[in-house]
């Protein structure tokens, strides 16, 4: 795949002094070490970790003046006593330089640097290169007088401790010292926008830059690391609070390009899209479509603290729309220039999961076409101690090199229908937040209990591209938010599901549509809250110690209401019951399972879901114990089991974490991407195709299933399914091709009267030879035949060992 963009980023802490010679010297290894990333872009971006924007702030047009930088191993400004570190031993606590007597560096160092990086740069990759600075509203990453000593007012976020994050519609108290836009000094109450709008412009046109990066939220609100905010303090939400809140960010994005013309790049959240409207009312919408910036990339979350949910989720929810349909980033966490941990070797014990996983993610534009990330961001090139190790960029090129080549070409088992104009809109209305926030919340929960969601579309574009392509979607599942849907799209998945397709519609649905609410079967009674005890009638996850916990909590502020929803009694005859929760004498239901004869197998599921966290004073929610509380979020996986798709798992305790799991499609194949946190963990897996038999493995074929312990991080081809009564180890060897004309040829083993689909790759369908039992050097055997049915080939009664060769 051609990316349009490589970003490398990297910190100062390379150039260990001002020489031309060590200047030369990095970036001809900068150069060397990316080569195989860069040769397929169309040009390459140096994003400079310089400071932490104060460089900006205090810029004053004199390009002698030194500037601090970001030289610490730690937190460069501490804002909060860490009681667990009395002696200050840590540099969360206590920063430290990281050389003895590092270097000084005045502006006409970085103009010099910032020069050379582009002439020599594109001397030795041909390429064109930019250069981005940085931008960042908080105090980890060099000491910033401007911040925290002459006008802390503006920094009105806590999440880095008192007082700690610039929120980006602040306003600036006056003062007499000199700046480039000012030199007579900060006129009182200059907003923050139009301040750092003016000093951008004159320090990125002075110094050489071509865009800007707003660093961790910036733009995006009050408490960009955390999931409360303007609207929403842990307790209550405060929709009156909504236009305020959005009108200043807007705010913020209109002074700030008033005075700055250079393209903006963010880094957006940590948080999904429906937390940021929610908490803040972030006008990501209009963001996108007045300022056109490139869309956030995925957030480094999982390489933190494992929340994959939070990772993907929150970028499929912020790529649902882009700006202009431009190019979207994926961003890879190698090193930290600050914290001394290197992600690759330390976070991910040189681990590809947060590679193939992201890259298994995909967006549908308006044209119902499959849209990957083109561009690619390496944070960073460089290590805490400004080392640049070859062992890094040499072991993750292949990983990155091989996901982008089978990037997704066709929607994923499950589409996840995404409302970004609605849940906008209802914010706007200040209406529905706390069905916003859950929404989004819920999902991500989802994923982190193994939901295999990693396609998205918004719902404009759902809409339009059924116009242009109806059979997009026969075989995927859609899912989607119940209550915050439009008239439109909830008309598209009733007709999508009584014209034979399926459904997951989750969350509330008393503000649902009466088409919504008619397709469900659903009624609303007085709503429970708190501790319930539940009833699975499904089929779930196996626990060799402990059992499925018989309670769970349901928070009416987190999980967007109480609950409140049971069956009508007009549809209560089609409907199957698959869990349910009671309080007192009261029942409702959790999850059930419709279907009609008329929508010719046509089938809709709907979960109630919750958010199973508590708010307290930490960035995310705090997790409740797995082993006393059942998750409503593990429950769209154990439906995805009625409506043809098992992925269940067989732990040893029942609170072992639980792997993540993706499937893509790509030429045909169907790619199955995980992440498994405990390695005891075995996996199960079925199909409407029957149970999937990778591409190089064995498996155990047992009661409709086959089953795999997979390894921390994995990634496999499948294109072979099969079923059969008989109990048996299956093999899917690949074998050489040793013949003009044939490309691949698997051989599948262990088969006792099987019915085999099989996925050929995408215009080898009527190159497709099928041979049983067939001998070295594989050109003789009895011929199979098959039976073509759309994108697959089928054949029935095979025992033996098959050959497929295309």
């Amino acid at each position: 795949m051609k990316l349009s963009n490589l970003t490398l980023e990297m910190s100062l802490k390379p150039f260990k002094d001002t020489s031309d010679e060590t200047m030369d010297a990095v970036i001809a290894s900068i150069f060397r070490q990316w080569g195989n990333l860069y040769k397929n872009a169309d040009q390459i971006s140096i994003m400079l970790w310089t400071a932490d924007g104060s460089e900006i702030l205090d810029y004053n047009k004199n390009l002698g003046d030194k500037f601090e930088w970001c030289k610490y191993l730690g937190g460069a400004n501490p804002r909060y006593e860490n009681n667990n570190d009395p002696d200050c031993r840590s540099i969360h606590t206590s920063p430290r330089l990281y050389i003895k007597d590092p270097p000084e560096f005045d502006y006409q160092f970085l103009k010099r640097l910032v020069s050379k990086l582009k002439s020599k740069g594109q001397e030795l990759s041909g390429k064109p290169i930019k250069l981005i600075e940085t931008f960042d509203p908080g105090p980890e990453f060099a000491k910033s007088s401007f911040k925290y000593e002459r006008h802390n007012e503006i920094c009105k976020g806590d999440t880095g401790g008192k007082k700690s994050f610039i929120c980006c519609y602040a306003a600036l108290n006056g003062d007499s010292h000199p700046y480039a836009a000012y030199p007579d000094g900060i006129p009182d109450g200059t907003s923050f926008g139009e301040f750092l709008g003016r000093q951008a412009q004159e320090f990125l046109s002075d110094i050489g830059f071509d865009a800007i990066w707003f660093s961790n939220g910036l733009g995006f609100g009050l408490e960009t690391w955390a999931y409360k905010g303007a609207l929403f303090d842990g307790s209550k939400f405060m929709p009156e609070m909504a236009p305020q809140a959005r009108a200043s960010i807007l705010e913020f994005w209109r002074d700030f390009t008033t005075h700055c013309k250079y393209p903006i790049q963010t880094r957006g959240t940590n948080l999904p899209t429906g937390n940021d409207l929610a908490s803040d009312a972030t006008p990501i919408r209009e963001i996108y479509r007045i300022y056109k910036p490139s869309p956030p990339p995925n957030s480094p979350w999982a390489a933190i603290d494992g929340n994959f949910g939070i990772e993907i989720g929150g970028w499929m929810s912020h790529i649902a729309e882009i700006p202009d349909d431009k190019s979207y980033l994926f961003r890879f966490y190698a090193h930290d220039p600050w914290w001394i941990n290197s992600p690759w070797l330390d976070r991910y014990n040189r681990e590809f999961h947060d590679i193939y996983l992201p890259l298994s993610v995909a967006r549908i534009n308006a044209a119902g076409e499959m849209e990957s990330p083109d561009s690619l961001s390496i944070l960073s090139i460089d290590n805490s101690y400004g080392e640049m190790p070859d062992k890094v960029p040499n072991e993750i090129t292949p990983f990155i090199l091989d996901a982008l080549e089978n990037t997704p070409d066709q929607p994923g088992p499950l589409v996840w229908i995404y409302p970004f104009d609605e849940i906008h809109d209802l914010t706007t209305a200040g209406k529905r937040l706390d069905k916003i926030f859950f929404g989004d919340w819920f999902v991500c929960g989802a994923i982190n209990e193994g939901l295999p969601l990693n396609t998205v579309i918004s719902t404009a574009n759902f809409i339009n591209s059924l116009a242009s392509n109806p059979g997009l979607f026969n075989g995927s599942i859609l899912f989607a938010p119940a209550a915050t849907i439009s008239q439109d799209s909830a008309q598209a998945i009733c007709h999508h599901v009584e014209t034979g397709g399926k459904a997951i519609l989750y969350g509330p649905v008393s503000s649902a549509s009466e088409k919504i609410k008619n397709l469900l079967c659903l009624d609303s009674s007085f709503a429970l809250d708190g501790e319930l005890d539940i009833s699975l009638f499904c089929e779930a996850d196996n626990s060799e110690k402990g059992l499925i916990p018989t309670k769970t909590v349901h928070s009416k502020i987190l999980s967007g209401g109480g609950l409140e929803e049971g069956i009508a009694s007009e549809g209560a005859s089609s409907i199957k019951i698959l869990a349910s929760a009671r309080q007192g004498a009261e029942t409702r239901v959790l999850a059930h399972i419709r279907s009609e004869k008329a929508w010719n197998g046509g089938l809709v599921a709907w979960i109630r879901g919750a958010v199973s966290g508590k708010a307290g004073s930490s960035q995310l929610l705090t997790a409740m114990s797995p082993e006393r509380v059942f998750f409503p979020e593990i429950l769209p996986r154990f439906v995805l089991r009625e409506l043809g798709w098992t992925i269940l798992f067989n732990k040893y305790k029942w609170a072992d974490a639980t792997p993540i799991s993706f499937i893509s499609r790509h030429k045909n194949a169907f790619m199955f991407s995980g992440f498994v946190p405990n390695t005891t963990v075995e996996m199960e897996l079925r199909t409407p195709d029957g149970a999937p038999v990778f591409t190089g493995l064995e498996t155990i074929f047992k009661n409709g299933v086959t089953s795999y312990k997979m390894p921390k991080s994995w990634r496999r081809e499948c294109r072979v399914f099969i079923d059969q009564k008989e109990e048996a180890c299956i093999k899917c060897k690949e074998a050489t091709s040793e013949e003009v004309g044939i490309k691949r040829r698997i051989f599948i083993n262990g088969l006792k009267d099987a019915k085999v689909v099989f996925y050929p790759e995408t215009g080898a369908a009527n190159k497709t030879l099928m041979l049983l039992d067939s001998p070295f050097p594989w050109v003789t055997g009895t011929e199979v035949k098959f039976k073509k049915n759309a994108d697959k080939l089928i054949t029935e009664n095979i025992s033996g060992t098959l050959m497929i060769a295309w």
